[in-house]
């Protein structure tokens, strides 16, 4: 049997008890492994596209976020989504 490092378990088991208090009490363990794999499959996708970020804001580069803008930004384009549709 493979052994699996400790944070990684220690991040399914959180990823568990996240599905858990969720309501997804009839998740067989399976899934629940199927489940985890393609949320760390997501969030290395996303630590990939955002590593330059991720770079700039360790080492103090980035802007401060403008959550006033995203908003609008987000907004626009679920509107530009819906007339598209």
């Amino acid at each position: 049997m493979a052994s699996v490092p400790s944070s990684d378990f220690s991040e399914f088991c959180e990823f568990v008890t996240h599905l858990r208090n969720e309501g997804s009490v009839d998740v067989t363990p399976e899934q629940s492994v199927q489940e985890f794999r393609l949320r760390q499959e997501q969030l290395q996708r996303w630590n990939e596209r955002n590593a330059a970020s991720i770079e700039q804001a360790a080492a103090g580069e980035a802007k401060e976020l403008d959550f006033d803008d995203l908003m609008e930004r987000v907004e626009r384009r679920a509107r530009d989504q819906r007339s598209v549709e």
